[in-house]
Order: C-alpha cells, then sequence, then structure tokens
C-alpha cells in the first residue's frame, strides 16, 4: 500500500528555526570538490564557468548525486538553449512556459532571471507573475511552451523558424524533464537568492549585470560524454544538441537496479496512456482521493515493485504530489544497495524522461536516429 502523503514534521529547536531549509528534501547536498568524483568534477567546473561558482541552479546541483545523469542533462540544456542562433529570449520563453505549466517554481525561477539578466527585466516580471507579455510574438512562445505540457500538444503553427526548430523543441524536452524532477525533489523555495546579489544563471558568467552575454560555442560540452551515446533523434539534424538528448535518453532509461522490468512497463503503459497529468487532480493534492489515479495505475504490482513504480510515476505526471512519506517508502522496500541517492535520481529520472518520450511524440513524427554525432 503506498502512502497517501504528507512527510513526517518535527518541531524545529530554536536555533534551528530561521536557518535556511535545504532545498533538496529527499537527497543529501554533494559537494564536487570534496566527496566527488573526477567526472563529476569536470562537469562542476564547466557548470562553474558558465554560471559563476555558488550559482549553480538547484535543478543542476540536485543531480550531483548521479554525476552521469548530470552530465547528460546539462549538455542537453546547454546545446539546445543557451547555444546561437535561435534568438535566446525566444527559447527562454518556451522554457518559462513549459516550466509554468507544470508549476515548478524553482526552474521558473531560473528561467525568468535569465530574461532578465538577458536585459528584458518588463518580460521577466510578466512571465513571473503569471502574466501574459504585451508583444504577441513573446506571447505565442510562452504559450507554445505551456501547450507542450497540455494533452492535445501545441498548435502546428509553430511561432519560431523552421531553421531554428530543433532547438526549440530540445529547449522544451529539457525543461520537461528538468520541471518534472524539480516539481518532484526540490523544495519550493529552491532557486530563492539573497537580495541584491547579480542574478546572472542562464546568461553566463560574464554577466554581472543586465545585458546580453557571450552565447556559448555549439559542441563544446561534448567532451564530457561517453565515446558513444546512441541514435540520435533524426529531428535534431546531427547538431550536437541530439547527442545531448541521446546521451539524456541513455542515462535516464537505461537498466538499473530500481525498477523491474515488470514495475518500468507498467510506468511506460501508464504514462503512455495518460500522455501527461492524469486528469481530474490538482498539481500538489496529496489527499488520498486526488490521488486515485496512482491507486489504479499500481493495482497489481507486488512487493518493491509498487512503490517504486509510484516514485517513476509521480515524477512523470504528476510530480507535485510526491511526498516525503513516498521516499520514505520506497527506501524500505527497495533492494539491498539500491536505495540510496543516487538510485533515487535515477528512478525519478526514469519516471521523467518516460514522460519526455510521450512529449516528444507529440512534437515530432516518429523517426529512426539519425546515428551518433562526431566528435573530436
Amino acid at each position: 500500500m503506498i502512502n497517501s502523503g504528507g512527510g513526517r514534521r518535527g518541531v524545529a529547536a530554536p536555533e534551528l528555526e530561521t536557518a535556511v531549509p535545504s532545498p533538496f528534501p529527499h537527497t543529501a547536498t554533494v559537494d564536487p570538490l570534496t566527496g566527488g568524483s573526477g567526472q563529476l568534477r569536470a562537469i562542476h567546473a564547466q557548470l562553474a564557468d558558465h554560471f559563476g561558482e555558488g550559482e549553480i541552479p538547484p535543478e543542476f546541483r540536485l543531480l550531483y548525486g548521479a554525476p552521469e545523469l548530470l552530465c547528460a542533462t546539462w549538455v542537453a540544456v546547454r546545446e539546445s538553449l543557451l547555444v546561437d542562433p535561435a534568438p535566446r529570449r525566444d527559447k527562454e520563453l518556451v522554457a518559462a512556459g513549459v516550466a509554468r505549466a507544470l508549476g515548478c517554481g524553482p526552474v521558473l525561477r531560473t528561467h525568468v532571471r535569465a530574461l532578465h539578466t538577458d536585459g528584458h527585466p518588463a518580460l521577466a516580471r510578466t512571465v513571473r507573475d503569471g502574466g501574459t507579455p504585451g508583444e504577441p510574438g513573446h506571447a505565442r512562445l510562452l504559450a507554445w511552451g505551456a501547450a507542450t505540457a497540455g494533452p492535445d500538444g501545441p498548435p502546428d503553427d509553430r511561432p519560431f523558424a523552421a531553421d531554428h526548430a530543433a532547438e526549440f523543441l530540445g529547449t522544451a524536452l529539457t525543461a520537461h524533464f528538468l520541471s518534472r524532477l524539480g516539481s518532484a525533489l526540490l523544495s519550493a523555495r529552491a532557486g530563492h537568492g539573497a537580495p541584491g546579489r547579480a542574478w546572472r544563471l542562464l546568461g553566463g558568467r560574464a554577466a554581472a549585470r543586465p545585458g546580453r552575454a557571450r552565447a556559448p560555442r555549439p559542441g563544446e560540452s561534448l567532451s564530457l560524454l561517453p565515446a558513444a551515446v546512441g541514435p540520435e533523434p533524426s529531428w535534431a539534424g546531427g547538431a550536437p544538441l541530439g547527442a545531448g538528448l541521446a546521451a539524456l535518453r541513455c542515462a535516464a532509461t537505461g537498466d538499473d537496479r530500481a525498477l523491474t522490468d515488470t514495475a518500468r512497463r507498467r510506468v511506460q503503459t501508464v504514462v503512455a496512456a495518460h500522455g501527461g497529468r492524469p486528469p481530474g487532480t490538482g498539481s500538489g493534492d496529496r489527499r488520498p482521493d486526488a490521488r486515485g489515479w496512482l491507486y489504479t495505475a499500481l493495482a497489481g504490482l507486488r512487493g518493491a515493485d509498487r512503490p517504486a513504480a509510484a516514485v517513476a510515476l509521480l515524477t512523470a505526471l504528476n510530480p507535485a504530489q510526491l511526498a516525503a512519506s513516498d521516499v520514505e517508502f520506497w527506501r524500505l522496500t527497495a533492494p539491498d544497495g539500491a536505495s540510496d541517492d543516487a538510485a533515487l535520481l535515477r528512478l525519478a529520472a526514469f519516471g521523467a524522461y518516460t514522460a519526455v518520450a510521450c512529449v516528444e511524440r507529440t512534437l515530432v513524427a516518429p523517426a529512426p536516429g539519425a546515428g551518433t554525432h562526431p566528435r573530436s
């Protein structure tokens, strides 16, 4: 039986009442410089070079406990969202639309700050406050991103040039992935910064104040990836972002002890059947009647398959409903050696990417992979 929600709450000690809560309620913080692997230190160095030490967004720091997943996510985001030639502002609006539709405050804040950093403070405030931009083109981009999270998908009339489509599609898909992980595993206030700090974030380390930073060069992050990452999406056209997305698929869906084949098939079947959030449930509503879709989806699963599938399904379809008790129950029932933070991140990533794959099918026609992008 899956717990109906709500983690245990204790009474805070007086000396801790004013402490800043951790942005990672379900996982431990990993220091890449003292407790990380060589791979993690290499990825952290590239993240810190772009964002600035101490200003790496929480949705990336969340993944420090699973370096291979962090690596693939960073490469996919960097090569889709951060590089030229598609206008950076426009891609930020798409990503913000996804995060806003999925109700992920931490990821939305990242993109709002990026808009501000890139010289669009009024637009950033509008997006932050849930408004509609006055410029029709901006409004269409934000709405298109949000529509990718809906059951019917976005309209066929895309608000961007065809030759930039791969960057926008990659941006939308990675925003779906991170927004689901962020809603499930980050605290609601993750990403809030101290007043007066120079929010550089996705604008780049060089942007100490609002203004256009130099866009990263395409392909510079590919050296972080394994030599082969599997088939790339044909719609990427051989661009570096295709290698990042292929690596993300591999890292998120590779064989893992946290999910048996039976549980994996159930997650894939249920997510495909829903194609998005389950109908009739409120985001973040953890009452038993609001989670009826979950109990129906888990029917027939036994033993450790049930709590593991629950975590993956919640992350995929309604991540804000994931409660501390769901994670605790999974840890108690998981196989020996498969209940640590890395296993939790991979389990949640499997659920998130299963949903991303459904979104991808609504955005592009099915096609075989284009092969592995050459790297030197």
